[in-house]
């Protein structure tokens, strides 16, 4: 069974005979049964769909690092970890190790230091492997399938918590403002030909999502659509209540809610990628293409301060990378081929990571704190409309 006949069985057996966009987003990206992510195929670099700042270079996985290890130097030392979640193919967390092994900050924890990737793709998990396997004997690697799964390990945290670029693609619902009422977005079989699904407007699933829309001003504007991502507060949620002391770093592209819900903003934010190629249609050969919707970052700054989770900063990918230093990691270089010139690669990097009309706006970087030191060097007082 390959995933779109997964998602027609799954609304054959609905008495309404449609399923709701979160679910129909759940099956394209994560069914066993040819879900995007699992499938056996790249998905990051030229080779795959789309790009991330790791793909790009090593030097945002030296900049990580750097604040990784500032952030663990201000924890007590025995028994702690950093948490990457969602490391795709692991190179990321291979830039991270490196670094950190060649400026020799690793030999000085690792009695003391673990590295957990959570990981629910096999496919991925395999990737990672290998791109860690220089590390081993570094550093203590472990891999867990689920937060679940890792806190039956780690049932109280400390350390650091590191996500980049996982909420985008969590699963959404969709709401519609029409008539003067809002509804969701469900998905139903297309009958005419054509594309497999289609949609159709139905009633709000659950009362959160009234609360949520209530909660982050949506306005109701006739045509108004909007994501609600509700998986990414419960996860901000889950990972404050398991950390007992340390940090969370989460790296996305999205903004503060009154950013995010603006009226010239009424089609929402959904977009898929295939092949580097961009298009807002998900039902489209589901399982072959990305779906990805921004973040809405003031609902998990809310979420987290309900657990004792604060926020000591929020800025541009652009602002992040040059409070921490890339500027000092820029290379003189004396000409030739820029192409074939290490330096002159590694520049080029730094300027892809902090430019204000790419990377640098695009992604947004969220530092929380609990129970731990709040003056990092990379976090400078900030402000934020909430």
């Amino acid at each position: 069974m390959n995933v779109t006949k997964a998602i027609q069985q799954a609304i054959q057996e609905t008495a309404e005979g449609m399923i709701s966009f979160r679910n129909y987003m759940e099956y394209a990206l994560y069914s066993p049964e040819g879900g995007y992510y699992q499938q056996e195929r790249p998905k990051i670099g030229k080779r795959g769909d789309f790009y991330t700042s790791a793909s790009v270079g090593s030097v945002y996985g030296e900049i990580l690092a750097d604040t990784l290890w500032e952030m663990i130097n201000k924890l007590p030392s025995t028994e702690l970890a950093i948490v990457e979640m969602g490391g795709g193919n692991g190179q990321l967390s291979a830039q991270i190790l490196r670094s950190l092994r060649e400026t020799d900050r690793l030999a000085t924890c690792t009695s003391s230091l673990t590295y957990v990737m959570i990981e629910a793709s096999a496919y991925h998990r395999v990737l990672q492997e290998e791109a860690l396997r220089p590390f081993r004997n570094s550093i203590d690697v472990q891999w867990y399938s689920s937060v679940d799964e890792a806190k039956a390990v780690w049932p109280e945290l400390r350390g650091i918590l590191l996500s980049n670029e996982l909420l985008d693609a969590f699963p959404v619902h969709i709401v519609e403002y029409r008539d003067g009422s809002w509804y969701e977005v469900y998905v139903i079989e297309n009958k005419e030909g054509g594309k497999p699904f289609t949609e159709r407007l139905g009633p709000l699933s659950t009362g959160m999502l009234a609360d949520y829309i209530k909660k982050q001003g949506i306005p109701p504007l006739e045509g108004y659509r909007a994501e609600i991502n509700l998986d990414s507060i419960r996860w901000m949620e889950s990972v404050a209540e398991w950390l007992v002391k340390g940090y969370v770093l989460t790296v996305d592209y999205g903004y503060e809610r009154g950013v995010l819900y603006t009226p010239s903003r009424k089609k929402g934010t959904l977009l898929c990628y295939k092949e580097h190629t961009m298009n807002e249609n998900p039902y489209e050969e589901p399982g072959t293409q990305d779906i990805t919707t921004h973040v809405n970052f003031s609902a998990l700054m809310d979420a987290a301060e309900g657990k004792e989770l604060e926020t000591i900063g929020f800025y541009t990918q652009q602002q992040f990378l040059m409070q921490a230093g890339i500027l000092q990691k820029l290379e003189e270089h004396t000409g030739g081929d820029p192409f074939r010139n290490e330096a002159a690669k590694r520049n080029r990097a730094i300027r892809q990571l902090i430019m204000a009309e790419g990377m640098g706006s695009v992604f947004r970087v969220l530092v929380q704190v609990k129970h731990a030191e709040k003056k990092l060097a990379s976090c400078t007082p900030w402000t934020l409309q909430r």
